[in-house]
């Protein structure tokens, strides 16, 4: 690790007029990691001047970071891949200060509170009702009809602090309170709408959490594949993994940050699927 006044010297070399020179260090200082992250930060604060060529140098670094943690992820088998590990990774791109263990408390304390309307011998029926009228009712989350393409809609924790969202950032939220309450839940990915379906013997229903938790049948599902003119396709209704949940959500901030001209984020996104391995699919 080199001593503080190396990596100052450094900084202060970001500011030479030769672009050549500047990115090298750029690439010096991204490659040293954590150790410069506080000193480019004072920097960015102290001398403007160099504030947007910082602020690349610290998502080099923060991307290098979470790289890295998604290759940990990754290497899990499919049944095994954490969502919630990785819906988090993917909220700390954009907000690398989040405070996680918050946000995971939060989930536990929703989870407590639906259990405790829950009664002890709940059919199928009475639990998704429970859980739907607790998020979409008590706790209002509702789909953001008004901004879909807000980029903070596709975050789970952005999600959770404003209750709003796009399909499978709500159906994440779900997902997660269900997973703690042992629910027979998972994610449905069909094209150009994400939901969940409890399914249990005796019981066995679609929830579209964009839509205040609206029941939907496999014939409600189809219908709207057909209108969409997806057509329908039953292999449109089975089971999400986890490992293509998190890409599916990674390409809908990717789109994003295409539209908004941002090709250095959306590259380093696009590695983030890349680790994880799988095809890219139509969202």
């Amino acid at each position: 690790m080199l001593p503080v006044t190396q990596i100052k010297a450094l900084i202060r070399l970001l500011s030479d007029e030769d672009e050549r020179v500047a990115h090298t260090i750029a690439g010096k200082l991204a490659e040293i990691g954590d150790p410069a992250v506080p000193l480019l930060r004072e920097a960015e604060i102290e001398q403007p001047e160099m504030a947007a060529r910082i602020s690349e140098i610290l998502d080099d670094i923060r991307a290098q970071q979470l790289e890295s943690e998604f290759l940990a992820l990754s290497a899990c088998e499919d049944d095994c891949l954490d969502l919630e590990a990785g819906a988090f990774l993917i909220a700390r791109f954009a907000y690398p200060d989040l405070d996680v263990p918050a946000y995971v408390d939060m989930l536990d304390a929703m989870a407590r509170e639906v259990r405790e309307r829950l009664g002890h011998k709940a059919s199928g029926e009475e639990i998704v009702k429970t859980i739907n009228r607790y998020l979409f009712v008590e706790q209002g989350f509702a789909g953001n009809t008004q901004e879909y393409y807000d980029i903070d809609n596709s975050y789970l924790s952005k999600a959770l602090d404003r209750k709003t969202g796009i399909p499978i950032s709500l159906s994440a939220v779900y997902l997660l309170i269900g997973k703690r309450l042992e629910l027979p839940v998972f994610g449905v990915g069909m094209p150009g709408h994400f939901l969940v379906k409890y399914e249990a013997d005796r019981y066995r229903i679609f929830v579209d959490s964009f839509n205040g938790g609206a029941l939907l049948t496999q014939k409600d599902c189809a219908r709207f594949l057909e209108q969409a003119g997806y057509g329908f396709d039953e292999r449109y209704l089975q089971k999400t993994p986890a490992r293509s949940i998190l890409i599916r959500m990674i390409k809908n901030i990717v789109a994003i940050h295409n539209k908004m001209d941002d090709s250095a984020k959306a590259a380093r996104l696009t590695r983030f699927i890349e680790i994880l391995g799988l095809p890219e699919k139509d969202a």
